[in-house]
């Protein structure tokens, strides 16, 4: 018998993100080819990958018909990305070259929440949540006749709570149907949800869920979160329950493997998911989770297309908490504190997000936010009183902004 010796490491094509992916996987053995744009492939992405492909925008046709040209030359044994806007794209080219990974039916029912509800309605272990998707002016009216109000609208693919409305009156829902007539089929009207939010980071291989930590989140105005800490101030029997509406969710998507990112809020009839992503989650949660548990999907996801060990992890802290920071909307004229925030207890990262001349908008999603502390502690209230506390010590002072100037006729 000839000895063919180990199995040569796979050619990995990564869409978009940075750095810390491709490196993982270099430091595997992997073949890494970067897919992402010149504005974002920058010094640290050279050394990071073998060979780059680089287009001008995110064009979804214009990646597949490179990436299988490209197939060609340099034949890819995986496509894999971490990043919101690559995710179809990825398994768009995977579906067209006969790739592992989660097929393109997997990806689609995560990212259009319309698609997901449609799932999961039947599925065992994932109590259903009424929704429809609002197809004409008057379909929302009649929605909120049957659910009752409030009522959530919200696009039917989207993320970082952009876009998302709560209507708690008639005024309310008369208001957003002239939005419905505007955009139909765009939009989906779901029952509110009363009750604490979570997400739980999971890893998958081979269909069996690992859940990596549940982290405990905190909303402000139009339900834009303000603040994440892991691991969740849960019981036992929460933990329990949440992870089991994760995994359930994800086998009635078909999700096989990566990471997910699962939003569930725990209303008196129980939990009830209300999206979730096959990507790591967004908001800095991946730095939580790591500094809490030491295990980062990026490394995790590294191993697994390597056919290599998942590494060691040693979280430093018992607990890890973030906080954003909002101001009053209008023309940013002085921010403070900074320097404060970070010398401040516990404090492991800040981002300041806004300067003197900067515009902040009313908060409506996530970037309308204007910067994030994060704090570690040994446990999550101690977390939470560091970040929040440091966050406090930044000022950021606006004043209305000037009105455009009306046009002459």
């Amino acid at each position: 018998m000839t000895d063919t010796g180990p199995a040569a490491a796979p050619t990995v094509l990564v869409l978009g993100g940075g750095t810390r992916l491709p490196k993982a996987l270099r430091a595997h053995g992997c073949h890494v080819v970067y897919g992402g744009t010149l504005a974002e492939f920058g010094p640290g992405h050279r050394d990071a990958c073998d060979e780059a492909l680089l287009l001008s925008d995110d064009d979804g046709e214009a990646w597949l018909d490179r990436a299988v040209a490209l197939h060609k030359a340099v034949p890819f044994d995986r496509v894999v990305t971490v990043r919101e806007r690559f995710l179809t794209t990825a398994a768009r080219i995977r579906d067209a070259l006969g790739l592992q990974g989660d097929p393109l039916r997997t990806v689609l029912l995560l990212k259009d929440k319309a698609l997901m509800r449609e799932a999961l309605a039947d599925a065992p272990g994932t109590p259903a949540v009424r929704a429809a998707l609002m197809r004409a002016p008057g379909d929302l009216a009649a929605f909120a006749a049957r659910a009752g109000l409030p009522v959530v609208l919200k696009p039917r693919d989207g993320s970082g709570s952009q876009g998302i409305q709560i209507l708690r009156d008639t005024a309310d829902v008369e208001r957003a149907a002239r939005l419905v007539a505007a955009v139909p089929d765009a939009l989906l009207a779901e029952e509110f949800l009363d009750g604490p939010e979570y997400s739980v980071e999971s890893f998958s291989r081979a269909g069996e869920h690992e859940v990596l930590a549940v982290t405990e989140k905190f909303t402000g105005d139009n339900a834009v979160e303000i603040g994440h800490v892991v691991p969740a101030r849960a019981d036992t029997t929460r933990y329990e329950e949440l992870a089991a509406a994760t995994r359930s969710l994800l086998d009635a998507v078909g999700l096989t493997e990566g990471p997910a990112h699962t939003e569930i809020i725990v209303t008196p009839r129980g939990p009830r998911v209300v999206e979730s992503h096959n990507r790591p989650g967004g908001d800095g949660i991946i730095d939580l989770v790591r500094e809490v548990t030491g295990a980062d999907v990026r490394d995790l996801l590294a191993a697994h297309v390597a056919g290599a060990r998942p590494p060691a992890r040693s979280g430093a802290a018992g607990a890890a908490a973030t906080w954003f920071l909002t101001a009053p909307p209008g023309l940013v004229t002085e921010v403070t504190g900074w320097e404060a925030a970070e010398a401040s207890p516990g404090v492991v990262d800040t981002d300041p997000d806004v300067a003197p001349g900067d515009t902040v908008p009313e908060l409506r999603g996530s970037d309308d936010r204007c910067g994030s502390v994060i704090a570690t502690a040994d446990t999550p209230d101690e977390a939470l009183a560091r970040a929040r506390a440091a966050a406090a010590r930044v000022r950021i002072t606006t004043r209305p902004a000037p009105a455009e100037e009306t046009p002459a006729p």
